[in-house]
């Protein structure tokens, strides 16, 4: 699971629907469970939307869109606590499959524009965030390629319905077990960095007919703890430990309209997450993310006369 940073002090900040299941009528006005579907049912769902996630990322590699990310820090009552911080970035993805036909993990490939309106800048105590640190980020669909999905327990949860679409839902939880690493980002004392591993339990809502995902759920199955880095543990005050209580993040796609060639993509519009931790500086934060204005780039060469 992608690290997420946070700021040391009180001030600074850290980065980046319906269900309806039938049952058969039974005599004396009785409801049965509906039996599980069988592996094979559920392998050939997977199968599928792994097809259609190989495709999206083969495709979606031409494409480059701006991601907004808001940081906003909570109150105890989670209601927005301060200021918050908006990071505006451009985006791409980059996805280099094996030649054995599996694949690598994909990546979001990231250029910082604008931080709270403006350029970024070079000495921003404050620049603290996912974006502004690290400009390459795990895709989330990479838990349906071939070389990543076998580390989860899949299960079907029924028929469901998404913006008006019937949909599958599919459930996964993560085989490791749950972990938790506490580090000082690039020798910046003020900014850490957590990195939780393993534990991830979530859910997937699929498109019926095309099995793409149109949204993704997923949370920590308990909590982690993990030391704090020494040279914190050392500040007058500081918590020796950091506990990660809560880590809920909702994903949501759409389909959108190309032309030139035409084609018709599902893509990413939006992500909302919601992290609870203590011993961090900001122990509540919501980050609520945008991916719009999504255009194709080219790129293209010229011959030379004369040039070997």
């Amino acid at each position: 699971m992608p690290g997420t940073l946070r700021r040391w002090s009180l001030a600074a900040l850290g980065s980046t629907t319906l269900l309806v299941i039938g049952a058969a009528a039974v005599p004396h006005a009785e409801q049965r469970a509906p039996a599980a579907p069988a592996p094979e049912v559920v392998r050939a769902t997977l199968d599928r939307a792994t097809a259609r996630v190989q495709d999206f990322f083969e495709r979606a590699q031409s494409l480059v869109c701006t991601e907004r990310v808001h940081v906003q820090p909570l109150s105890y009552g989670l209601s927005g606590d301060g200021f918050g911080r908006t990071v505006e970035s451009e985006l791409r993805v980059s996805w280099d499959p094996q030649d054995d036909g599996g694949a690598a993990e994909a990546k979001a490939m990231r250029q910082v524009m604008k931080v709270n309106g403006h350029k970024p800048r070079k000495n921003d105590r404050n620049n603290c965030t996912t974006p502004e640190r690290h400009d390459t980020e795990p895709q989330v669909l990479s838990m349906l390629l071939p070389g990543e999905r076998d580390d989860y327990t899949w299960s079907m949860a029924g028929p469901a319905t998404i913006d008006g679409r019937p949909a599958l839902l599919l459930d996964f939880r993560e085989k490791q077990a749950l972990s938790l690493e506490v580090t000082v980002e690039n020798d910046d004392e003020d900014c850490l960095t957590y990195t939780l591993k393993g534990g991830l339990r979530g859910r997937l809502w699929l498109d019926a007919e095309s099995h793409d995902v149109l949204r993704l759920d997923q949370h920590l199955s308990g909590q982690a703890n993990a030391p704090m880095p020494r040279v914190l543990q050392r500040r007058p005050g500081a918590s020796p430990t950091m506990t990660v209580e809560r880590f809920d993040t909702s994903y949501r796609f759409k389909r959108m309209r190309f032309e030139n060639p035409d084609e018709t993509l599902v893509l990413p519009v939006s992500s909302t997450s919601l992290r609870i931790t203590q011993g961090a500086g900001t122990p509540r934060m919501r980050v609520t993310t945008e991916y719009r204005d999504y255009h194709r780039f080219l790129t293209g060469g010229r011959l030379v006369p004369g040039l070997d």
